[in-house]
């Protein structure tokens, strides 16, 4: 089994039953085999399961193999994996020639159709720039990961734009709003002496002559750098970065 096996199976009950190359002839009621297996086959244990498109592709060709003892089968392009994906023996046929697919796209029903002893998938993948088969498992282990995370990664929704600009800013809704070595909540904490002397007056002024670790409310500053991170926009003071998400500009 493999990430791509599981995609199209949707995580059910399956097992590779007849891996990638050379194999000894199998008899069929439809007829012999190749010596040479030119995909990999996946028990699904005699269950007719759904076969599901991985991603965003398209059907480039489907119907009955008349070749091979009438097997069904449907051809799945996949642009943005560069691959082209035979689904082999199906029962059913759930899709059309030219018809867009996405990973909840059925694309059939596991079967036993043409030169086959047992119900499973015969699994084929051709490059779209070359001819020849690849195996479907090792393709699976040492490319698709990095392709579907790419292409997963493109899907994200952008990053906003932060809100807020460079300029002056006063603490609004903070009681005490936590000065950062760096723009994240990751980043450490500065104490009240690591602040300039500028910020430790204002805090004193502010705090009934006490001193806080951080900006306290009504605390004023110049933010001249600004980045997005952990949900929050932060702007870099001179004492250090905070979340300008308590602040309002002046």
């Amino acid at each position: 089994m493999s990430e791509l096996s599981n995609l199209i199976f949707k995580n059910k009950k399956h097992k590779l039953s007849s891996p990638f190359g050379s194999r000894a002839v199998i008899n069929t009621s439809a007829g012999s085999t190749s010596s040479f297996h030119n995909g990999a086959d996946y028990s699904t244990y005699n269950e007719k399961l759904k076969q599901y498109a991985v991603t965003d592709g398209k059907i480039i060709s489907c119907g009955i193999d008349t070749a091979y003892g009438s097997a069904k089968y449907v051809w799945v392009e996949y642009p943005k994996l560069k691959v082209k994906m035979l689904h082999y023996h199906l029962d059913e046929i759930c899709v059309k020639k030219g018809q867009t697919v996405n990973s909840g796209t059925v694309i059939g029903l596991t079967g036993k159709t043409g030169m086959a002893t047992g119900i499973h998938l015969h699994l084929g993948i051709k490059r779209l720039s070359g001819s020849n088969y690849i195996d479907p498992e090792k393709w699976s282990k040492e490319e698709f990961p990095a392709l579907l995370k790419n292409i997963e990664k493109s899907k994200e929704k952008p990053e906003t734009k932060p809100k807020y600009k460079t300029g002056n800013y006063k603490v609004k809704t903070a009681a005490v709003l936590h000065v950062r070595t760096g723009a994240g909540t990751k980043y450490q904490i500065k104490s009240f002496s690591q602040l300039t002397s500028d910020a430790q007056k204002k805090i004193k002024t502010l705090n009934n002559g006490k001193p806080a670790n951080g900006y306290v409310k009504g605390v004023t500053f110049t933010a001249s750098q600004i980045k997005e991170a952990n949900g929050y926009t932060w702007g870099k003071t001179p004492s250090g970065w905070v979340a300008l998400d308590y602040c309002e500009a002046i």
